[in-house]
């Protein structure tokens, strides 16, 4: 459903209070640009694309959609957001876009306390590390002893002199 945009943060503000009663489920959101066409454009046939070829000799006149026009096109920002079935959508004119991002921005930061870290797996093992949910760092990994001798291995190599 098509939206104003303080219509539309209300509403994400709702989705987000639901999302973290239900305490399942996945909120998605997505931006993109939007130049308010509503339908694609159709591709052009062989006939078509031969019949335009032609058309675009040089003695012929330009049409009034050729690409030599210089049409200043205003581009839009289209938001989504998408929760289980309930769908909110706004379109947001470059005008407005400071102030929305702004607004959209501390929605975000406020509702994305919630996150869920994912477990890392490490890459010699294959199994996953163990994490402390209380520390953002998370725990190394213990060497092997092929790492070990690896490491004692290596000597610094000096240059060969010239003569």
């Amino acid at each position: 459903m098509l939206l104003e945009n303080d219509h539309f943060l209300l509403e994400l503000t709702k989705l987000f209070q639901q999302q973290r009663v239900k305490n399942s489920g996945s909120l998605s959101l997505t931006m993109k640009r939007y130049n308010g066409q509503t339908k694609p454009k159709p591709q052009l046939t062989k006939k078509q694309r031969l019949e335009q070829k032609k058309a675009s000799t040089p003695t012929a006149t330009t049409s009034p959609h050729s690409p030599t026009t210089h049409e200043v096109t205003e581009y839009k920002c289209l938001v989504r957001a998408v929760f289980g079935s309930k769908k909110l959508s706004t379109v947001v004119s470059s005008k407005d876009i400071n102030r929305f991002q702004l607004a959209y921005s501390n929605l975000l930061k406020a509702n994305m306390d919630t996150l869920k870290k994912k477990a890392k797996e490490s890459k010699a093992t294959g199994q996953s590390s163990t994490t402390n949910p209380n520390s953002n760092i998370p725990s190394s990994p213990t060497p092997t002893s092929a790492t070990v001798v690896n490491q004692q291995k290596k000597t610094p190599t000096t240059p060969a002199k010239k003569k």
